[in-house]
């Protein structure tokens, strides 16, 4: 039987049913998308969600269990509220992609019908590419969370405390299935757009064509309209069920840079340092995940906003061309941001910006919270000698 014409993304909708995130899969009789009711999706989704509760309720229970003294007191209690947000975003993000299933069928409709439509013959070689990064990734992942987390940092820690932190490593699988999907979404859309351009550019250079002005001022319309379409599909839809997802990695990106470089500081190594700093990148793996997903959508809104500027260079004809061009680029004068955090903040190169800026005040305020910490400590030993 062959693969559907977007049989690149076919193998995420999958691997993402196994995993319980949600049920949207391929009927080949019917040729179309549609929610498969899966009883292994639920009965994952289920016991993931289940599993979660228990390990906030014993991280928070536990808080002060397996602290280490060379983190201090600030490190170890930062280093804990990470853990416990990492599980209760990884909840949230579970029960939101799940509740959200019918407006993400939708989304996966729509694009599979644009797909056919205007890319039927295209071959996409990113989805398979980052399939493998994802896979490449998530192993080395678990790989050094074994290694450093829980050999060394847990060493003295129960086994239920070691299996509570084990929640972190599912964390960042669940996450790379869903944000891969994305990525291969809004790559998806950025050739639709560009697409849609390519029809744009060849319709303009036939005006010259007094036969053809009827049939491509209609045709022209058609493009316009697609345009609008797509740029709703991303601002409403993708936005609505992605964009939260995004917001929360974004947060949890900000805490997740911001405790790296505080161990970095505070706590001693004896390993090779180039073995140090690559074990460093791939802790911050999620993080650099999250900004390659808003590099992505850049990707997008620079290539929309390409549509009024090849409009823009179209000579003015005295016709009702000019007022539906102008109408147009009145609509689209003020660059409204393409794909959003649910409305929070735009997806693009500047939320990097943000994500220094919240690192920057973490760590001032760790820092502030050690020193206070450090001066503390002082005092009461000036206390003891004094009363000896």
């Amino acid at each position: 039987m062959e693969d559907p014409p977007s049989g690149e993304l076919c193998v995420y909708y999958r691997i993402c049913r196994y995993l319980g995130i949600f049920c949207i899969d391929y009927n080949f009789s019917k040729q179309r998308f549609r929610l498969r009711r899966s009883l292994i999706c639920y009965v994952v989704h289920f016991a993931v969600q289940t599993y979660l509760i228990g390990c906030i309720a014993i991280m928070v229970l536990y808080w002060n269990h397996a602290f280490k003294e060379e983190m201090t007191q600030t490190g170890n209690h930062f280093d804990r509220l990470v853990m416990l947000l990492a599980l209760g975003m990884l909840l949230v993000q579970n029960a939101w992609l799940i509740w959200l299933q019918a407006p993400h069928l939708r989304i996966v409709r729509k694009l599979e019908f644009y797909r056919r439509k205007h890319l039927q013959h295209l071959r996409f070689q990113l989805p398979k590419r980052l399939l493998w990064i994802i896979i490449i990734s998530n192993m080395l992942y678990l790989y050094n969370f074994v290694k450093i987390c829980i050999l060394e940092w847990l060493s003295d820690a129960t086994r239920l405390f070691v299996i509570t932190a084990l929640g972190f490593p599912i964390r960042y699988l669940v996450t790379s299935f869903t944000m891969g999907t994305y990525c291969c979404m809004v790559h998806l859309m950025r050739h639709l757009l560009l697409s849609n351009q390519s029809q744009i550019s060849l319709i303009i250079s036939q005006m010259r064509d007094p036969k053809l002005g009827s049939a491509n001022v209609l045709r022209l319309r058609g493009c316009l309209d697609m345009h609008d379409r797509l740029v709703l599909l991303c601002n409403v839809e993708i936005s609505l069920v992605y964009g939260f997802i995004a917001w929360l990695s974004w947060m949890f990106a900000s805490l997740d840079v911001t405790g790296v470089i505080y161990l970095a500081m505070v706590v001693p190594s004896h390993r090779n340092p180039c073995v140090q700093i690559v074990g460093y990148l791939v802790w911050l793996t999620p993080s650099l995940m999250t900004c390659g997903a808003s590099f992505m959508s850049n990707r997008v809104a620079l290539q929309a906003n390409k549509t009024a500027k090849i409009l823009a260079k179209v000579p003015r004809t005295g016709t009702g061309l000019d007022r539906m061009i102008e109408k147009f680029l009145l609509k689209n004068l003020r660059q409204q941001p393409i794909l959003t955090a649910y409305g929070f903040f735009a997806l693009d190169k500047s939320t990097l910006f943000k994500l220094f800026t919240a690192i920057f005040t973490y760590m001032v305020i760790l820092v502030q919270f050690k020193e206070m910490e450090n001066s503390t400590k002082s005092i009461n030993k000036f206390g003891e000698l004094t009363e000896s």
